[in-house]
């Protein structure tokens, strides 16, 4: 019976990926539609020399339980490895180590008082469980009332602020305590640095893995390079697919969106109350440069950066966790940026970009010269990241749908949670389970 259910997922992300594994181990019949050539979405990578690079950073913590799961189902443990890797702040031309609680008792850019706040929040908040009375509160004013005004402004303002453009003063307690408390659980001593997982080629490593275990179903099928025009309903019910080539239609019992919720509410093609419900939820893009140096830019693998001069707020040195021995000793710098639609800087173009950021780098280290920079790359998404605001919980999305047959998982639904790779792989599972009891 389930072999005669056909379900259609609408993206190639992890998400898509890991709903369809499990309904294709269940026996349903799969198609993913994937509009890109290549998969993995936000996860995905491209190839530099025949190697994957992922086109953002990721990383694992400790409590990542649902990719850690996935890892072992597809037999890619032996890929899985940890690191301890550092954390650092640029703060008025100088750069502070952050990893230790040594560190942070000699964090001069705060009071004394407030360093000691800053430790006991970040303690209570790794063991808290309970967030959803944090959602009716401002971060801003949580932060504040927990650590002080000048640990606000030097730490959490500019993340917030940067991350959030004129939203930050909206976003919700709930969404920085998780933050928080994913990142303090990855300490595993006390007096230590945190210790984060990778996986040996990056997300390419799981994608691959998973398309493996797909392709060996003969009801699994993937259409990439395919964009879904429309999603066709009848009566209420779904009934298929209309592809935007030659308007083919691909009739399904159940489809699956995987994509950002503006695109879902494009090819649903409908109004009405629960378009409108989806269409209150705002969305950042993200801009991000990669850059190939030919040597370490820090120590650390994230440095936050604190400076009215520089647009971005954070550099990302992940060969300082992961040193991908594959690529030859290459260094890779990510630098991201988010910002809403509507903001002049998201027409910037790539040299134009490329200008900025470098000269921003070599404000924090001097000797910085472009002549670093073997190669560099810009990655752009228009709906990267929902904005959390207040009450998000009550306009955050279920799965299910009024129409029947037809589902969404989206990056709002992570919330209180960031985004991370370890969510995309839980709401696919969540999704693919329901169909599965539906089917029963």
């Amino acid at each position: 019976m389930k072999q005669n259910n056909h379900v259609a997922i609408i993206g190639g992300g992890i998400t898509g990926l890991s709903a369809a594994y499990l309904l294709a181990r269940k026996g349903f019949s799969v198609t993913i539609f994937e509009s890109a050539e290549g998969l993995g979405g936000l996860a995905g990578s491209f190839t530099l020399a025949g190697i994957p690079v992922e086109k953002y950073y990721h990383f694992i913590c400790h409590e990542d339980d649902d990719l850690v799961s996935i890892i072992g189902e597809l037999g890619i443990s032996d890929k899985l490895q940890w690191q301890e890797a550092g954390t650092s702040f640029y703060i008025n031309g100088r750069i502070y180590p952050f990893d230790t609680p040594w560190d942070l008792l000699r964090f001069s850019p705060i009071p004394f008082s407030q360093r000691i706040r800053f430790g006991l929040h970040v303690l209570i908040s790794q063991h808290r469980k309970s967030w959803q009375e944090l959602d009716r509160i401002t971060a801003k004013t949580w932060l504040i009332n927990h650590v002080g005004q000048k640990a606000y402004d030097m730490i959490w303002r500019p993340l917030l602020e940067i991350k959030f453009g004129a939203f930050y003063d909206q976003i919700s307690a709930a969404w920085i305590w998780h933050r928080i408390h994913r990142v303090a659980r990855s300490r595993q001593k006390m007096l230590g640095m945190n210790s984060y997982g990778f996986l040996e080629q990056g997300c390419a490593t799981l994608v691959d893995a998973l398309l493996r275990k797909l392709n060996d179903f003969p009801t699994f099928r993937i259409r990439a390079g395919c964009t879904v025009d429309k999603i066709q309903v009848e009566n209420q019910r779904v009934r298929g697919l209309q592809l935007a080539s030659q308007g083919e239609i691909v009739p399904a019992d159940f489809v699956i969106s995987t994509v950002a919720l503006p695109h879902f509410l494009q090819i649903l093609g409908e109004s009405g109350q629960f378009a409108s419900h989806l269409a209150r939820i705002e969305y950042l893009g993200i801009v991000c440069m990669l850059l190939q140096l030919d040597r370490p830019f820090t120590s650390s693998f994230w440095l936050n950066v604190n400076d009215s001069r520089i647009a971005f707020n954070g550099i990302v040195e992940l060969t300082n966790l992961n040193s991908r021995p594959d690529l030859g000793g290459t260094h890779l710098v990510y630098i991201p940026f988010y910002m809403h639609r509507t903001d002049a800087r998201w027409k910037l173009t790539d040299d134009e970009i490329f200008e900025e950021y470098t000269a921003a780098l070599k404000l924090i280290r001097p000797d910085f010269s472009p002549k670093w920079v073997k190669n560099w790359w810009v990655s752009r998404d228009l709906y990267a990241q929902a904005t959390c605001s207040v009450g998000f919980m009550d306009i955050m999305p279920d799965h299910t749908t009024p129409v029947q047959g037809l589902y969404i998982t989206d990056s709002s639904q992570y919330y209180p949670e960031d985004r991370t790779v370890s969510a995309s792989v839980r709401l696919g599972r969540q999704v693919s389970s329901l169909i599965i009891d539906k089917v029963g």
